[in-house]
């Protein structure tokens, strides 16, 4: 299945005409807020059915209260309209069914998910992807598990960079890292291919300047190729996955409440660099060791590593963009055993491109996780519009 992306400033005026609401039932996805600032009670058709009962990194529950939701109004055409969260609520409304037990196996890959509704997706971060992936992220408890399936992928994505001009710095960045992070892991990827490697190559070609060189807040121009990057690192990932940078970055989100984005790039900053340092017997490219080597020598042309690591250069956006590179916690070396078991034991380790040893893992997130006294100190509530 190939989704249809229509973009551009002013695209989201066309919705009415895009979704051709005519006498279909339809089922809306997005949060009270931005049910409110997009004033979606003028653009929705009359009788549509607004679902807003989920928050940022949604739960399998709350996923299958929007199927069923989705369900009680017969809707054959759901339109997801947000940041990731709600575009992944969306995907999930259409796919579960309202039985537990059936939509546990769709979550596990055990059965089919449903497709008998149109999605629309219309994002209104630049950087999750969701709308042009074939997947959907859940919690269950402190594990994020995947939607994983080619049913799962959006009729049509409709992007328009504006409704990203509201956006606060701390949720425009974490974002842009987001893409960062899918289309570094990407390229990398074990499963990487041509066409793969030349999505995350534009993707990184237009993020990398406007990360290092943006005023606090991108004009609009750069908001524009922050949209279009993440199209692109969304077309990688949907081909390769992610590795173990998001694996671990779950956990981290789950305990910190750190953004996902920022979790993601954190775990870029070790994770680069034990790559770059790996032994060949480390390596785990079935394609050999020339795959991973031309993968780094990509990325370090890309991001400009002129005598430095990967992992400083990628501390360095990070600290362009007034991001910490550390993550203050109470936790100790409890927390940081559990974050590396349950990364770990994510099916998002797969694609990493070098065997991950648990002591050196721990090291490295030891390393990360400081004890308190900065401004990651607590789990933060987490701010972003979902």
């Amino acid at each position: 299945m190939t989704t249809r992306i229509l973009t551009g400033r002013g695209t989201f005026d066309r919705l009415a005409d895009i979704a051709e609401w005519d006498s279909r039932s339809v089922f809306v996805v997005a949060s009270a807020g931005t049910a409110k600032r997009l004033m979606l009670d003028r653009v929705l058709p009359p009788g549509a059915r607004l679902f807003s009962q989920f928050r940022p990194n949604p739960t399998f529950e709350q996923a299958l209260a929007a199927a069923r939701a989705r369900h009680v109004c017969d809707a054959e055409l759901v339109v997801g309209i947000g940041g990731g969260s709600a575009l992944d609520v969306a995907k999930a409304a259409r796919a579960l069914p309202v039985e537990e037990s059936a939509a546990a196996d769709v979550l596990d890959g055990r059965r089919a998910p449903l497709a008998n509704a149109r999605l629309i997706l219309v994002p209104t971060t630049a950087g999750p992807g969701s709308e042009v992936t074939r997947f959907a992220a859940l919690y269950r408890g402190s594990r994020k598990f995947s939607l994983d399936a080619p049913d799962i992928q959006a009729d049509t994505a409709l992007v328009d960079p504006a409704l990203t001009d509201c956006c606060g710095a701390a949720q425009t960045w974490s974002c842009a890292f987001d893409a960062l992070a899918h289309a570094v892991e990407s390229l990398w990827s074990t499963r990487s291919t041509e066409q793969s490697r030349r999505y995350a190559e534009a993707a990184l070609s237009l993020l990398i300047p406007i990360l290092r060189d943006a005023d606090p807040l991108p004009s609009h121009t750069e908001r524009d190729r922050l949209s279009e990057a993440a199209i692109l690192a969304g077309q990688a990932i949907d081909r390769t996955r992610t590795t173990a940078a998001h694996a671990l970055a779950y956990p981290l989100t789950s305990y910190l409440g750190l953004r996902h984005g920022h979790a993601c790039a954190l775990n870029l900053t070790w994770l680069a660099t034990m790559i770059e340092a790996a032994e060949p017997g480390d390596l785990a490219d079935a394609r050999g060791p020339d795959a991973v080597v031309s993968a780094i020598a990509t990325l370090r042309r890309l991001f400009g590593a002129h005598g430095q690591a990967l992992g400083q250069v990628i501390q360095g956006l990070l600290r362009a963009r007034g991001l910490p590179t550390r993550c203050h916690t109470d936790g100790g070396t409890a927390l940081v055993d559990i974050v590396v078991a349950e990364g770990l034991a994510s099916n998002r380790i797969s694609g990493t491109p070098i065997v991950l040893h648990s002591a050196s893992v721990a090291a490295a997130m030891g390393d990360l996780l400081r004890p308190r006294g900065g401004p990651c100190g607590s789990r933060a509530k987490e701010l972003s519009d979902v």
